[in-house]
């Protein structure tokens, strides 16, 4: 029989019990040690660190630091003559006792150790121009000064140079306590570049571009880092020839005949989104890439090679300055580039956005003093490099933690699994329960079954025209911000519409927008536009102002990408071209009079021509080839004021001011409207069209003081407002006839299943006497046709809008 009160434990289990205690205890010491020895030091010296959610780095102020500068040219080795502005004897500073301040944050000061901790057994590469190595070094000399971490303020070490060649162009740089390494790779344009002359037009070299070949110099070494800053900018202001696909495709100011100038704009976007795509496009990259944007010069008085210089002892303060001209145009590519490579999710980016706090800082280049002043050197006053130490140092890279994690959390969690698993070890503890074994076990089957599902492409809201919205009616309001390209970043403007080439004085016609009434018009995005016609095509027909319409759009699309020319001809009246990306085909078929067409006569009754005009039949040169577009934009107007003969089936019906006896003159307005019929009728019969078909109204001309020949011009300098002029004569006869031909065309095709959508421009460009180039589309002693033009609008310019309204009725 068991006896009634407890069982005494055995002896053994009560010393067994002891050792546990024991274990534990000397657990709990050592942790306690530990802690103190390796934890309190990360907790003092690294805390957490990030930009805050608000922190917007690239807006901001300059405010004082008076504890700066943290380096010297006597504690720092590896500053570059040119950027020793100490050195060479520079008398003002002050430029050192400021600090970044960026919008919503405020910044900590550099930790050398810090940053070299959280680096640790890390790569990082630096890729660009000189500016490139100006960061680097930057970054060098920040690592070599004194930290501010601890309590015992300790100097970092200096790094050996692991070099594979005594070229300062790359170079490689190595932190053995940290074993960190730093390399730097001189590529200037991003891309496989080669000087083919030493000269070249402007006595700074003539360099080949493969725009589409990453140059492997850097390229082929990414995998094996950890860290990559990439940056470019100020060579591709050097005169180059332009190749993609081995073929030369144009240049920038080569001077060689029959060489398309496609202006720097072009090769560097192109060089940039090949540099990009590489890093994507790199198989087992597992590193992170900041993208550091454009760097501002600041001459003035002249250009680099022509005087100019940066006397200024101060930053500026944000409003007293603004990004312009090449450097806006620059930033605007290298974002929308970012943009677009990041939505491709192949490797992690960051975008390091440093632009406008160095805008600010017209006071930090060395000027004349980055060399001695007797020196014969290439860039007498340097504002483009940065002096060491100054405004440069600001461009740290933050956020490595995320990547490693919290060493103190790491180093804790490593400790207590060990505390843990000594403690099962040394008890013999049985094993957890198996149905937790088989949870467990599923747990894990389950996890790994269900693999992560791809990156969602790019996506956007909903778009279209509000139904309250009349484009038809409004005003031209306020656009700071505009123009949104100029003739420097885009090649495809008519020359004469090329104001800005030609010295048009007057640039405040670009800075208004069109409101229509009862909504706000979005900016036109390029990217987004292109998305929505990924895969079709989409046809300009009509006159020069088709043209003019449909080279608005290529140089609203060239900040995503510009196109290639696949055209059977070489006339410019008959364009395809082809956006390799998207798929994506525009073409323009010139249709004057939108019927069959000839020319009687090249003079004629008033030197203009004399025309027979087949009012029933369509011009096939465009109704043939139109079934296989998705989108037709159709227009018409100028051309019918020429004097012509009218044929309808085969028979001469009547003529407009062809003198001709015992013919009627049945005026431009018959012809117009019975073309216009025709062309619609001849849409809306097409067997098998599925496509949608725009009609865009009548574009006022505004001649004042006299007709288009005999000394008329349009020389106003601002929109009219709606209620300071109103559509009349020609101009109004033309649009209400178009406006009913539409509505029959409309009901016609709505029963055979083709859409017809009115574009209606008239009004709003009714307002805009000033958007013509005028005298502004040619040498003031060229003999041009039309030596005023008033028909026709200036790129940049008024005609933009057009393309604003396409594209929100192509997402209806």
């Amino acid at each position: 029989m068991k006896p009634s009160y407890p069982v005494k434990p055995p002896l053994r289990r009560q010393q067994s019990g002891h050792g546990v205690g024991k274990v534990v205890l000397l657990s709990a010491v050592v942790l306690v040690l530990l802690v103190k020895i390796f934890l309190l030091p990360y907790t003092r010296r690294y805390p957490p660190i990030g930009l805050p959610e608000n922190c917007d780095l690239s807006k901001g102020e300059w405010v004082r630091d008076p504890d700066a500068p943290y380096y010297t040219n006597k504690t720092c080795f590896t500053i570059q003559e040119h950027q020793n502005c100490m050195k060479y004897g520079r008398p003002d500073l002050d430029f050192l006792k400021w600090r970044w301040q960026p919008e919503g944050c405020d910044l900590p000061r550099f930790d050398a150790a810090w940053f070299l901790h959280l680096v640790r057994g890390k790569s990082l590469a630096f890729v660009g121009d000189s500016l490139a190595r100006n960061q680097m070094q930057s970054l060098m000399c920040l690592l070599s000064g004194i930290s501010n971490a601890g309590i015992d303020r300790m100097q970092v070490e200096r790094p050996q140079d692991m070099s594979d060649s005594k070229d300062d162009n790359f170079k490689r740089m190595f932190y053995p306590t940290y074993r960190v390494t730093i390399s730097i790779f001189w590529s200037p344009f991003l891309v496989k570049a080669q000087l083919a002359d030493t000269d070249g037009p402007n006595h700074t070299g003539l360099w080949n571009l493969y725009l589409d070949e990453v140059d492997e110099k850097w390229a082929s070494q990414l995998h094996k880092f950890d860290y990559v800053i990439i940056s470019d900018g100020n060579w591709f202001t050097r005169p180059s020839l332009f190749y993609e696909q081995k073929k030369l495709v144009g240049c920038h100011y080569c001077l060689i005949e029959n060489v398309t100038d496609l202006t720097l704009h072009y090769s560097h976007r192109m060089a940039f989104r090949t540099a990009l795509r590489a890093i994507n496009g790199l198989a087992g990259f597992k590193g992170k890439v900041f993208v550091r944007s454009i760097s501002p010069s600041h001459f003035e008085n002249g250009e680099w090679n022509k005087g100019g210089n940066c006397k200024r002892k101060r930053p500026y303060r944000s409003n007293e300055t603004t990004l312009e001209s090449l450097d806006r145009e620059f930033y605007e590519q290298q974002l929308e580039e970012f943009r677009q490579a990041e939505r491709e999710q192949g490797v992690r980016m960051r975008l390091l956005d440093t632009t406008q706090a160095m805008l600010l800082r017209p006071d930090g280049h060395p000027s004349r003093y980055g060399h001695s002043i007797h020196e014969s050197v290439a860039m007498y006053n340097d504002c483009v490099h940065w002096c060491l130490p100054g405004p440069i140092d600001m461009l740290r890279i933050w956020g490595y933690h995320h990547a490693h994690g919290n060493p103190r959390t790491l180093f804790f969690s490593a400790l207590l699994l060990l505390l843990v698993l000594a403690i099962i070890s040394c008890c013999n503890q049985p094993p957890l329960p198996s149905d937790n074994y088989e949870h467990s076990s599923s747990s894990a089957s389950s996890l790994s079954s269900s693999s992560p599902s791809p990156p969602p492409p790019p996506r956007y809201p909903s778009i279209g025209l509000p139904r309250e919205c009349d484009i038809s009616q409004g005003e031209w309001v306020r656009d700071p911000d505009a123009p949104y390209y100029t003739n420097q970043t885009c090649f495809t403007i008519q020359e004469h519409q090329n104001c800005m080439k030609y010295g048009r004085p007057d640039m405040d016609f670009l800075k208004w927008r069109w409101r229509p009434a009862a909504c706000e018009l979005p900016r036109f995005d390029a990217a987004w536009f292109l998305e929505l016609v990924r895969g079709k095509s989409l046809a300009f027909v009509g006159d020069s102002l088709a043209r003019n319409h449909m080279q608005s759009l290529m140089c609203l699309l060239s900040k995503v990408e510009y196109p290639k020319d696949i055209s059977d001809t070489t006339d410019e009246n008959f364009k395809r071209m082809f956006y390799t990306a998207y798929n994506f085909t525009i073409s323009t078929f010139w249709s004057p009079f939108l019927v069959k067409a000839q020319e009687a006569d090249t003079d004629g009754p008033n030197h203009t021509g004399l025309w027979n005009l087949y009012l029933d039949e369509v011009d096939d040169n465009w109704a043939s080839p139109i079934r296989e577009f998705d989108y037709v934009i159709v227009s018409d107007g100028n051309w019918f004021t020429r004097p012509a003969m009218f044929y309808e089936k085969g028979e001469l019906v009547g003529c407009h001011f062809c003198l001709v006896d015992n013919v009627t003159d049945l005026t431009l307005r018959y012809s117009h409207r019975m073309a216009f019929r025709t062309a619609l009728r001849a849409i809306t019969e097409l067997d098998g069209f599925g496509g949608k078909v725009f009609l865009r109204t009548v574009s006022p001309s505004h001649f004042e003081n006299g007709e288009w020949n005999k000394g008329g011009n349009c020389v106003r300098t601002r929109p009219f407002r709606g209620n300071e002029t109103r559509l009349e004569g020609l101009d109004l006869e033309f649009y209400e006839a178009q406006m009913e031909e539409f509505r029959e065309a409309e009901r016609v095709g709505r029963a055979k299943g083709v859409e017809l959508k009115m574009l209606d421009t008239t009004g709003a460009m009714l307002l805009r006497p000033d958007g013509h180039p005028s005298r502004y589309g040619h040498w003031a002693h060229e003999n041009v046709t039309l030596y005023n033009d008033c028909v026709h609008w200036c790129l940049p310019g008024p005609i933009d809008m057009w393309n604003t309204l396409l594209f929100l009725m192509l997402g209806e």
